[in-house]
Parts: C-alpha cells; sequence; structure tokens
C-alpha cells in the first residue's frame, strides 16, 4: 500500500506543481505591477486637475483675471485632464471586464463617420499641445451594425497613441467603405515601432517605449484589439523606426455572424 501510493507522486507531479507555482508567482506579480501602475497613472492627470481648479477658484475672486478670454485657455486645459482622468479609468475597468470574460456588445445601426468626427473633435486640445495637427480624411456615411461605445474607445485609443508618440508631427486619420467592409487608418509620424516590438504591442500591458517616457498603462493597444475582435474585425499594424506607425482598423459593416455572437 505504501509502495502504491507513492508511486503516485512521480517527476511528473512534481513538474506540474512547479509549473503552477511559476503560475501562480507571475499572476501575482502581474497583479501587483498593474495595481502599481494603476495607482501612479490615475494619480498623475489629478495633479493639473486640482492645479487648473485652485487657478479658476483664485480668478473668480479677482474680477480682473475673471475674463472670458483669460479663463478660456484654462477651462480648455482642465476638460483636457478630466478627459485624461476619465478615459484611463474606463480603459482599468474595461481591462477587468474583458479579462474576466464580460464582453457583451449592444449592436445597433450606427454612423461610424459620425462616430469618428466626434472623437478627433475632442482630441483637438490634445493634438494642439502636442504640437500635432490632425488630418482628417472621413468618407460620408460609413454605416454598420456595430456597438457604438466600443467604436468611440477603439478610435480613441488609437487617436491618443498616435498623439503621444507623433513627434510633433501631424497625426492623420481616414475612414472609407466599400459597402461590405470599413477601413479606419491612424498614422503618425514619429519614433515608429520595430519589427520585435510589433509582434507583442498588443499583449496586455506591452509597450513599445518605457512608460517613464510616455504615460500610460500600455493597455490602450490591447483594448482596441479586444474590442474590435468581438465586433469581428481586425487591427494590422504597418511600422519601422523613426517612420512612423499606421494602425488600420476593418470592421465588417453588419455581417450575421456577428450579430449570431454578440451575446456571447
Amino acid at each position: 500500500m505504501t509502495e502504491a501510493g507513492s508511486s503516485r507522486d512521480g517527476p511528473c507531479d512534481d513538474v506540474d506543481k512547479d509549473r503552477l507555482i511559476k503560475e501562480l508567482r507571475e499572476a501575482v506579480q502581474a497583479r501587483d505591477e498593474f495595481v502599481a501602475i494603476a495607482a501612479h497613472e490615475l494619480r498623475n492627470p489629478m495633479t493639473p486637475i486640482l492645479m487648473q481648479v485652485g487657478g479658476l477658484l483664485a480668478a473668480a475672486r479677482d474680477p480682473r483675471r475673471c475674463r472670458p478670454e483669460l479663463l478660456a485657455p484654462r477651462l480648455e486645459n482642465l476638460e483636457l485632464a478630466v478627459r485624461e482622468f476619465v478615459r484611463r479609468s474606463t480603459a482599468l475597468l474595461d481591462v477587468s471586464r474583458i479579462a474576466a470574460g464580460n464582453v457583451r456588445l449592444e449592436l445597433a445601426d450606427v454612423d461610424l463617420t459620425g462616430v469618428v468626427r466626434r472623437v478627433v473633435d475632442r482630441a483637438g486640445i490634445a493634438a494642439r499641445m502636442a504640437r500635432s495637427p490632425l488630418e482628417a480624411d472621413l468618407q460620408e456615411g460609413v454605416m454598420g451594425i456595430w456597438d457604438r461605445l466600443s467604436l468611440e474607445e477603439v478610435t480613441e485609443n488609437l487617436l491618443s497613441n498616435a498623439i503621444k508618440f507623433g513627434a510633433g508631427k501631424p497625426v492623420s486619420i481616414a475612414l472609407t467603405s466599400d459597402g461590405r467592409t470599413a477601413l479606419l487608418a491612424v498614422r503618425d509620424r514619429g519614433i515608429g515601432i520595430s519589427e520585435a516590438d510589433r509582434a507583442r504591442i498588443f499583449g496586455r500591458f506591452e509597450r513599445a517605449v518605457t512608460r517613464r517616457e510616455h504615460g500610460g498603462f500600455g493597455i490602450g493597444l490591447w483594448l482596441a484589439n479586444q474590442l474590435v475582435t468581438a465586433m469581428g474585425g481586425g487591427i494590422a499594424v504597418e511600422s519601422a523606426p523613426g517612420e512612423g506607425t499606421t494602425f488600420t482598423v476593418s470592421l465588417p459593416q453588419g455581417s450575421a455572424e456577428q450579430q449570431e455572437t454578440s451575446g456571447t
């Protein structure tokens, strides 16, 4: 009996235990890293928000400084900081939701042209501060069966990524359709991405440059890819170091398969 019982604990069991222990340690490390990054990156936008609010309160108490031409730039900066905080908070919630397998799409007829145009308009302040002019070439009336909020988030992530890494050069966004597939291309002329980094940029918490150089969680592209995939599409990337980057989103305009899988 003793020999039979001990025979179950062989080399394979030890290998499995070691593998499980390693996976658990990696999971804990990833969790701790994410919590640290989240705390840091959510705190960062609050500093300019508090500074702008303090400045506006001081101006409100001084009639000489409480003039529209003086307040407007401060309000624009405050709006930008608040939007950045909301974007990062939304990204955190989406990571948890998608990681838990709770990708639920509310599919409906959506005017993608209108969605992209609104995102471009909202990104105007960030683009001006980064000295990266926005160039939009949008085909009118691009309609499809998609999730509106997911489309907004995908477009915002790609556009903010292009502005952040665009090195102060123009950022282009183009939308076309052949009636079956919509193509959304976002191009920057910045630092570019190496071939090795292109293979991993769609991973969670991955990025092609260090967080010290550029803020963020490193989850924007992962989120965009997850949401586009859930809508039956895909994202392609073309880039080279020093030559900029183009992300192209392809979305089927309302396939039967899309509707069948939307409830999963």
